[in-house]
This record gives structure tokens, sequence and C-alpha cells, in this order.
């Protein structure tokens, strides 16, 4: 990438920040900060070879803040980043699954049937 172009992205880039900061509760832009700085982290890492993916903790309301329109303002803020952008991957599934199996075993040993509505 050319000094030009990656100048151009930096500024592109800067833009959609400030315009996501006064258009997000500031709640969810300090969550938009957390994933930022992790994938900053990321990034300098990479090069000493320790790793490239971003394990940012994420309480309950993150993940509540984290709905599909707050993942694609943060994919296409990501896809500035870097030489030919970035993948985000976001994967929530396997905690939700295990907080449904520990729910209804909790259900079971009070004596309700979880399959009920």
């Amino acid at each position: 990438m050319d000094e030009e172009h990656f100048l151009e992205r930096a500024k592109q880039f800067a833009y959609r920040l400030a315009e996501l900061q006064n258009r997000l509760d500031p709640d969810s832009y300090d969550l938009l900060l957390r994933i930022l700085r992790g994938i900053n982290d990321a990034i300098m890492h990479r090069s000493d070879g320790v790793s490239d993916s971003v394990d940012v903790e994420f309480s309950p309301q993150d993940q509540d803040r984290f709905t599909p329109a707050f993942g694609e303002e943060l994919a296409e803020l990501t896809s500035l980043l870097g030489p030919h952008g970035l993948r985000l991957v976001v994967d929530f599934g396997a905690e939700r699954e295990r907080d449904r199996l520990e729910v209804e075993a909790i259900a079971r040993v009070s004596g309700m049937d979880p399959g009920r509505s």
C-alpha cells in the first residue's frame, strides 16, 4: 500500500470513529474502544509471532450492546485497518449455549421443567 492510500484510509478511519462517537451511546462507544484496543494489541503482537486473535471480555450488557448493527459498524471500521483491511469474526454462540444449558440444569434441580414455556 502506498503512503497516499494509507493516509486516505487513516482519514476515513478517523472520520468514521468520530461519527460513531456522536451516534453511539457512551457505553456502546466504550465497548467499541475496548474492542479496537484489543485489535491494536493483536496487530502489534502479530509481528512478534504471538497471536493475531483478539480476546475482549464481554459482560452480559456488552453482549446486549453488540447488536447486528453494532457489528456491521465495527466490521466497516476495521475494514479500513491494515493494508488489506481486517476480517472480523465474533462468536457468542458457544457462550450462549453454555448459559442455556446451565439455566436448564438449574431449572431441573429446582424441580421445574425447562422444556415448558
